[in-house]
């Protein structure tokens, strides 16, 4: 009778003769039962992890990976795999020690590089994640992962021509790199290049951007041709920020003698059909009326032909409606300020953008202001953290329940101090004054895009950024004086 260490080899072969002819499924099994014989064989629990990886269970490989990886440090592959395993967990932050041993090795390749940077990226840490990319890049400039990721990272560090020439790197390695037809679209957006940048964003419907978000259509898609006398249904992508952004769009297919159909989240519909933008407003799910062409509502700058600041941003007035506020407490001797401090988590910038509630808290030193929540809950899930004892608060998240509602609110308040969010597109396409908090890296293209003395996306909205990245204290501090400042002309004018 073979040994167990013999037994447990053998079964390591066959499984990765199965797992190379793609029978993952056999090849767990094998493990399974080499592990079963030998607890301890390096190769057995090094390739159970990966293939356990692999199938997406990323906590069945960290158990196996983790002891491993304490036990054999300078093994560089078995730091690189424990170190995937645990940005499939979503712990980006402790994958970042194992590649850092990993990427120390004499001989490590671009792959390895490849995955350290990820791991920084993923994380927060874009700077860092670049050196990793370069250095990849210099070890194989055909890797075409560290490219792409490289990209994203210069993006978010504000390089837009530095990362539109990566981009354009890429593309002409592998025209077809969707991937990199994204990522060159938000270099040349945020330069205001809109021509090709329109045409650069449509390459987003091959890309994981749009993933659960196909569906199939009884029409052709619009191309630009004649609408008047047809029917077109203009169908919303993405989020909901997107989707009151670009709503701008439809009364330009109305004015062109069509009739148009919006079809959008369910808890937008009430507020777009309020607004009277389209000739009916569908949630997504509800029955259809025949339509000739439809067309996505982020495609319609593209397909429009809008190549200018002017014609992109528009006016920047208010084009949205809400049926009129609710009646409210007399408050005249004070300022409503409404807050939101966190977008949405699943944001792949959520860790920048979003501040906290105990950011805002130098705010509440202003006197005279009735600050109103404008946060359904934290990021956590957790209530809103209590005042301190002696300050005006009101709790609005209950009534909150879809964005007709929340118009509602926003047209009580003097002012929205909001993070980067879909509130904040609201309150401009409202036209109520919003003062935005922008980070200083993962800037979003559309206010990259705005330029001084040029056409803005809302006129009521006043934008503070970040200096330092994740440093919002000295912001709010500046934002706190603006306010202050505002309650002061607000006292003298009431005194004169």
């Amino acid at each position: 009778m073979a040994k167990p260490a013999t037994a447990a080899a053998a079964l390591l072969g066959d499984a990765l003769t199965a797992a190379r002819s793609g029978d993952r499924t056999t090849a767990i099994s094998l493990l399974a039962r080499a592990h079963a014989l030998d607890s301890r064989h390096v190769g057995v629990r090094n390739a159970l992890g990966v293939l356990r990886l692999e199938s997406g269970d990323a906590a069945g490989a960290l158990a196996l990976l983790k002891p491993l990886a304490r036990e054999l440090p300078q093994a560089a592959p078995i730091q690189i795999n424990y170190g995937n395993a645990l940005i499939a967990a979503g712990r980006a932050g402790d994958a970042v020690a194992p590649f850092k041993r990993a990427v120390a090795a004499p001989d490590a390749n671009a792959m390895t590089w490849y995955g350290y940077g990820r791991a920084l990226q993923t994380c927060g840490r874009v700077a860092e994640a670049d050196a990793a990319y370069v250095r990849a890049l210099e070890l194989d400039p055909a890797h075409r992962d560290a490219r792409a990721n490289r990209v994203a990272v210069l993006n978010f560090l504000d390089a837009y021509t530095d990362a539109e020439a990566e981009a354009r790197a890429a593309i002409e390695r592998e025209p077809h790199d969707a991937g990199a037809h994204l990522n060159l679209a938000v270099s040349l957006l945020a330069q205001a290049r809109w021509r090709e940048g329109w045409q650069e964003y449509e390459w987003r419907g091959h890309t994981a951007l749009l993933d659960g978000q196909r569906r199939t259509w009884q029409a052709p898609a619009w191309q630009g041709e004649p609408l008047a006398g047809r029917t077109i249904l203009v169908h919303a992508e993405q989020g909901f920020g997107d989707t009151i952004q670009f709503a701008r769009y439809v009364p330009v297919l109305r004015a062109s003698g069509a009739r148009v159909l919006l079809q959008v989240p369910a808890t937008l519909k009430t507020l777009l059909t309020q607004s009277a933008l389209a000739d009916a407003v569908f949630a997504f799910g509800e029955s259809l009326p025949t339509y000739d062409v439809q067309v996505a509502l982020t495609s319609l700058p593209f397909v429009l032909q809008l190549d200018s600041s002017a014609s992109v941003m528009g006016s920047g007035d208010a084009y949205l409606r809400a049926d009129s506020p609710s009646a409210s407490p007399d408050l005249t001797a004070l300022w409503r300020v409404g807050l939101v401090w966190s977008g949405s988590p699943t944001h792949v910038n959520d860790m920048h953008r979003s501040c906290g509630f105990e950011v805002m808290r130098p705010l509440f030193d202003v006197p005279d202001v009735h600050f109103v929540n404008l946060q359904a809950r934290d990021v956590a899930g957790r209530p809103t953290p209590a005042l301190p004892k002696g300050k005006h608060w009101t709790d609005a998240a209950a009534q909150l329940t879809d964005f007709a509602e929340t118009a509602r609110v926003l047209r009580e308040l003097d002012l929205v101090i909001a993070v980067d969010s879909a509130v904040a597109h609201l309150a401009g396409a409202l036209g109520v004054p919003c003062w935005l908090l922008l980070p200083r890296i993962g800037l979003d293209w559309r206010w990259a895009a705005e330029r001084a003395s040029e056409p803005v996306w809302y006129r009521s909205m006043r934008t503070f950024r970040q200096r330092e990245p994740d440093q919002w204290r000295d912001t709010l501090v500046e934002v706190r004086e603006a306010l202050r400042g505002h309650m002061t002309d607000k006292r003298n004018a009431r005194v004169a």
